[in-house]
């Protein structure tokens, strides 16, 4: 957070300190036999909802599931749970990805 000052007034002005763009995109996932549905995706990480609370710094295996024009396309990936926070009977994870969404060819 930077604090700037403007004839007098201060204001603090928050940073987004993200490493990737965020898409909103709500794909199914499937976390250790429990299902959620990401609110937003990017390069290194992903946001999603839950009925299964994690513990920050625990690694999960994800897959991910796009739907295709003909088929869906599931990808696996392992994260490492960065925020957990309670939502209703649920709650909202974060992570930051270990393992590429998308192997580089």
């Amino acid at each position: 957070m930077n604090i700037s000052s403007t004839q007098g007034e201060k204001k603090a002005v928050l940073q987004d300190q993200r490493a990737a763009q965020r898409f909103g995109l709500a794909v199914r996932v499937t976390v250790e036999g429990g299902e959620g549905a990401t609110h937003d995706i990017s390069a290194t990480g992903l946001y999603f909802a839950s009925d299964t609370s994690y513990v920050p710094g625990q690694v999960i295996e994800m897959v991910l599931e796009f739907p295709g024009a003909k088929r869906t396309r599931q990808l696996t990936c392992e994260a490492e749970v960065v925020r957990v926070t309670p939502v209703g009977e649920g709650f909202n994870v974060a992570v930051r990805l270990v393992t590429p969404l998308f192997a580089e060819s």
